[in-house]
């Protein structure tokens, strides 16, 4: 039976997790520096937005100093398996 693939917003919210982990920032430094606030980062973060907001995902491409299939498609070494 084929793996199931983790939706988008998934794969988005742990990639933009393992990045701050990365680099030892913290949640509130992160808000801070994306301009967003706490409630917004901790629904990317926990993969609860609804939607991906274009300027937010073009600042964290500049923030990490990464392409955009660096936050939007699974990585190597990070586990994206969905709970049953």
């Amino acid at each position: 039976m084929p793996t199931k693939q983790p939706p988008l917003l998934h794969v988005y919210a742990r990639n933009v997790e393992h990045c701050a982990f990365k680099r030892g920032w913290s949640h509130a430094y992160l808000a801070t520096r994306l301009g967003v606030t706490a409630h917004t980062l901790n629904r990317i973060r926990y993969g609860r937005g609804r939607y991906l907001d274009p300027e937010v995902l073009a600042a964290m491409f500049e923030l990490f100093e990464c392409e955009p299939n660096d936050l939007l498609l699974p990585q190597p070494g990070i586990d994206y398996t969905l709970p049953d």
